[in-house]
């Protein structure tokens, strides 16, 4: 009895104890339901390390240890402290070289590096993401939604403001050579070694004075046995194609088809970026790769149809594909047009969002004049109206033509196409978000189904 009366009391100070930390955290104005979870290691299964460096506040030593990296093609995670980036611009742009080569990914190490579980909430918030923020901002380069809090200090309200922020993990480690202690690179190498493991987290430093001596050995060794050395998002996404793409939905499957084909690739072997916005010269390389529009023949590079989309030529003098000549061969198609200048000439704004309606109207175009389905004529175009179509973005149900409060008059008979055809579709309340910025997944989504619609086949044929 008094064991059982013993597991209950603690059991009961045990939810007291979960149930006051998520009152202070309510309080405290942070939702513990978006905290990032800790990684120290990845999965024992795989033979994989991950190599990671902290601090970008040492030029000389931290140029050496990229150096060192680049020069063997390691795959290494960098957490950078935001006011050390325009204080040590050329570290930073040697940085963004390894990632645009694919070797380095970028995570945060907050503003100034301050022990986050010793100060406040608010001072919290203003510490972490300001070290990927200042680096997309001075170089221009992608980062990754990783976040290391300085000296490792994390509790449930750092976690659950990373999360609040966008993290989806806080980055700790479970090797610690100790390297900015000043050690000997062949310390630093023993240590390394004598503890590597499967799914090891490595922290180094770019600013330890010996690290990039270390690294040779570090790495050949750690090869010699069979280690592959990798980013911290590839070994979180374990035999995912992409970390942040569901292979179990429909929009996941429709990715997961594009890149497959070659239509469409993510910002690198990790990331797809699935909600994030998508240029039109971008939409009109996919709608000429899925329409089957694209050929060898670099298309006229004197006569170019918009104004503001030029030929460019590659350092080798060859001229780049993207996006003049995707851009030329979509508007051959007649999928895409600009906007008329007063003098005669067309702007297409190759780098702009493409919102959905225009996705709805290049889904139509190649529905006509590729498949052959007749268009909607637009005294047959529903009238605008509260009903709308599925109330998931993108969805659509074949056979319906639903109306939308929100689709201009020269738009409703594209919309009412592609609706009918279950290309794309509404909102519950009605609108078919016309002004919002189409997303790659739901780009991905509606050109998969377009893969999947057959040829128009008229009545009784």
């Amino acid at each position: 009895m008094r064991s059982g009366n013993s597991t209950r009391a603690r059991v009961q100070v045990g939810l007291f104890a979960v149930l006051a930390l998520t009152f202070f955290l309510v309080w405290a104005g942070v939702a513990s339901a978006t905290s990032a979870p800790v990684f120290y290691h990845g999965a024992t299964a795989k033979k994989q390390i991950a190599l990671t460096f902290d601090d970008n506040t040492s030029v000389a030593h931290g140029l050496a240890t990229l150096h060192v990296l680049e020069k063997y093609g390691v795959h290494a995670t960098l957490f950078v402290i935001g006011n050390a980036v325009t204080s040590y611009p050329s570290l930073s742009r040697e940085i963004a070289v390894g990632v645009g080569e694919g070797l380095f990914e970028v995570g945060d190490h907050t503003r100034s590096h301050q022990e986050l579980t010793k100060v406040s909430t608010a001072a919290i918030r203003a510490q972490i993401g300001a070290g990927t923020e200042a680096f997309r901002k001075f170089t221009g380069v992608r980062t990754v939604p990783l976040f290391r809090p300085p000296y490792g200090s994390t509790n449930a309200t750092v976690q659950a403001v990373a999360g609040e922020k966008g993290f989806t993990h806080v980055v700790l480690w479970d090797v610690d050579p100790r390297d900015w202690a000043g050690g000997s690179g062949k310390s630093i190498e023993d240590h390394v070694v004598s503890h590597a493991h499967n799914g090891a987290v490595v922290v180094m430093h770019l600013s330890a004075p010996h690290t990039a001596e270390a690294l040779p050995g570090i790495i050949a060794r750690l090869r010699a046995k069979g280690y592959e050395l990798v980013t911290i998002s590839e070994m979180l996404k374990g035999d995912r194609q992409f970390i942040d793409v569901s292979g179990s939905t429909e929009t996941g499957k429709a990715i997961a088809r594009m890149a497959k084909a070659g239509i469409m690739a993510g910002y690198d072997g990790s990331y797809f970026g699935p909600d994030d916005t998508i240029t039109r010269a971008q939409v009109a390389k996919v709608a000429v790769l899925t329409g089957g529009l694209h050929t060898a023949e670099m298309s006229d590079v004197t006569k170019p149809t918009f104004a503001d989309v030029h030929p460019h030529k590659d350092s080798q003098g060859r001229w780049l594909v993207y996006p003049f000549d995707y851009v030329e061969e979509a508007a051959a198609a007649h999928l895409i047009e600009g906007a008329a200048l007063p003098d005669g000439n067309l702007l297409f704004t190759p780098n702009g969002p493409i919102l959905r309606l225009q996705l709805a109207q290049i889904l139509a175009r190649m529905a006509t004049q590729l498949k052959g389905y007749p268009g909607v004529p637009p005294e047959a175009a529903p009238p605008s109206a509260t009903t709308s179509g599925d109330a998931s973005p993108g969805l659509g149900s074949p056979g319906t033509t639903p109306a939308f409060s929100d689709v201009p008059e020269y738009a409703k008979a594209d919309v009412a196409l592609v609706a009918r055809l279950g290309l794309m579709a509404g909102y519950s309340d009605g609108k078919f978000g016309s002004a919002t910025g189409a997303t790659r997944g739901l780009v991905a989504l509606t050109m998969s189904r377009f893969l999947d619609l057959p040829a128009y086949q008229p009545p009784g044929a």
